[in-house]
């Protein structure tokens, strides 16, 4: 009976320590749980495209648009600003650039011009595309018909670029607009009446946490008096103007 007992007392001792081994279910890792709050992600820009943080004309970016368009004769290709970028095998670059064709005399008109930048240095023209400019009933805006003149008496400003004065007539016009930021990027267009009507390209920002810019032609009346009123603000996708190669 005795050594049924110590057989007994020996077992639930191995038993015991069994369970005292068995190693504990490792716990389950953030990353991989589902339910963990993932970390909020901005809305991509369509096709990958990104709107540029500054838009200015470094020495580098005027260097790759000056390479791209080494070669090509006939017209002079001025670059405005750098709207934004798209990550490939290298870079694409698009360009607001003014384009004056070599003649006396010629007028000026802005363009959307893209550029692939590779891993070697090199650079290359993707495609030159018109700026849509003319405003349309249905709240878009259209190509111009010609290099030189626009529909509705719309004309190409000789100057893009943005005097204090455009800031100022900018402003008074958006005074009682909230909820996003306007800034002007290029003077694009004008169109004389009782006063002046003028197209502005201007970046967006809504007024949130992390926002994401987005660019619009902003059009804002000018009278005779000083005064200056918004008319419409069109939003432009630069990077649906992309076609590779057309």
């Amino acid at each position: 009976m005795k050594k049924l007992i110590a057989i007994l007392l020996c077992s639930l001792m191995l038993v015991a320590i069994a369970a005292c081994a068995k190693t504990p279910e490792k716990p389950a890792d953030v990353a991989n749980d589902v339910s963990a709050e993932a970390e909020p992600v901005s809305e991509p820009v369509a096709g990958g495209w990104a709107v540029a943080e500054d838009n200015t004309i470094t020495g580098e970016r005027k260097a790759i648009f000056d390479k791209a368009f080494a070669e090509l004769v006939g017209v002079d290709y001025v670059p405005v600003a750098c709207l934004g970028t798209q990550v490939v095998a290298g870079t694409n670059y698009c360009f607001l650039a003014k384009a004056t064709v070599v003649y006396p005399d010629a007028k000026p008109k802005y363009v959307l011009v893209y550029v692939y930048a590779d891993l070697e240095g090199n650079a290359t023209i993707m495609n030159i595309a018109d700026m849509p400019v003319v405003p349309n009933g249905d709240g878009t805006a259209v190509e111009p018909i010609g290099d030189e003149t626009l529909d509705g008496g719309w004309a190409f400003a000789e100057d893009p670029a943005i005097t204090d004065e455009i800031r100022a007539k900018l402003e008074k016009a958006l005074a009682e607009l909230v909820g996003a930021s306007y800034e002007p990027i290029a003077n694009i267009a004008t169109q004389v009446v009782a006063g002046t009507n003028r197209c502005l390209l201007c970046k967006i920002s809504p007024v949130v946490p992390n926002p994401v810019p987005h660019y619009a032609l902003v059009y804002v009346y000018e009278d005779l008096e000083g005064g200056a009123a918004l008319q419409f603000v069109i939003d432009f996708d630069f990077g649906a103007l992309c076609t590779y190669g057309a």
